[in-house]
């Protein structure tokens, strides 16, 4: 399977995953705990590359989103979810408490208020999701004009 991490990153991850200390996994493999410190760090850094690319692409994809920004009371944010869903013709398989609970857990939320700026969208499969503004603006790009043709 082609992946973006090395055969011995995967194997360190493995490893780690089962409980082992970086230390072990050095003595396992032949090499220092620096060297698997390292190669450990790199494999994480590519894995939440690899996360947001995902979530980038799910938001690209996406059924409907709005941008919420920092300050903004979370109360507000289904009412304007359901209008701009009216707006468009989708259908949101969410109540107003289901999507207030599901920013309490997964957005950037204190106290009703959001700590930053981010986006809620549906995704293709009617999960919300949340992100942090990563497309902000994308949907105020021109399209390119046409170009006539020679007659």
């Amino acid at each position: 399977m082609k992946s973006f991490l090395t055969e011995q990153q995967i194997k360190i991850l493995k490893l780690r995953a089962r409980g082992l200390k970086q230390s072990e996994i050095a003595e396992l493999l032949g090499t220092s705990r620096a060297n698997i410190s390292i190669l450990e760090r790199r494999a994480l850094e590519k894995v939440e590359k690899a996360r947001n690319t995902l979530l980038i692409w799910e938001q690209i994809n996406s059924k409907i989103s709005i941008e919420v920004r920092r300050g903004e009371d979370i109360f507000t944010v289904p009412e304007r979810l359901f209008q701009k869903a009216d707006e468009i013709g989708v259908k949101v398989p969410y109540s107003t408490a289901e999507i207030i609970a599901f920013l309490v857990e997964h957005a950037p939320v204190e106290d009703r208020l959001a700590r930053r700026d981010f986006t809620l969208f549906l995704d293709a499969n009617d999960r919300l999701r949340v992100s942090e503004c990563l497309l902000e603006g994308i949907g105020k790009l021109k399209k390119p004009k046409k170009r006539e043709s020679p007659v």
